[in-house]
């Protein structure tokens, strides 16, 4: 049986990880745009490489492989998906993977790597704290 504060908690928690994906999501898309239209440059050794050398396919791949996952993760939060939990934890574990083996294709590490490290894993966290609430 669900009491009112372990419904609470579930609130909060489904809150917490729509703002953090939906925060995650708008980062990478901007991220995107920015290495497809130019703005973001990442210099001519990193861009030397990223796949085909080419800052568009690596906003691309941001978009497709981090951005979208989180968006959908926040939107599944928000519509009470049964499986936002299940989602939660894919795209967070991909975003940790992600900037886990950013360092070593481009050659660099940046701060935001461990930031976006640390949001992945609350993600991650987060679904599997949902998870327990399945079904209640």
């Amino acid at each position: 049986m669900t009491t009112f504060a372990d419904a609470r908690r579930a609130r909060a928690a489904r809150a917490a990880l729509a703002g953090v994906a939906g925060f995650t999501a708008f980062w990478a898309a901007a991220g995107a745009v920015g290495l497809i239209g130019g703005g973001a440059d990442p210099g001519a050794t990193v861009t030397a490489r990223l796949p085909w050398h080419s800052t568009a396919v690596a906003g691309v791949l941001l978009a497709l492989v981090i951005g979208a996952p989180m968006a959908l993760t926040a939107a599944a939060v928000v519509r009470r998906d049964h499986r936002s939990d299940t989602v939660a934890m894919l795209s967070g574990a991909v975003l940790v993977g992600w900037v886990t083996v950013q360092p070593a294709i481009i050659g660099q590490f940046h701060w935001l790597q461990p930031v976006f490290g640390l949001l992945g894993l609350t993600v991650a966290a987060l679904g599997l704290y949902l998870r327990g609430y399945r079904g209640r």
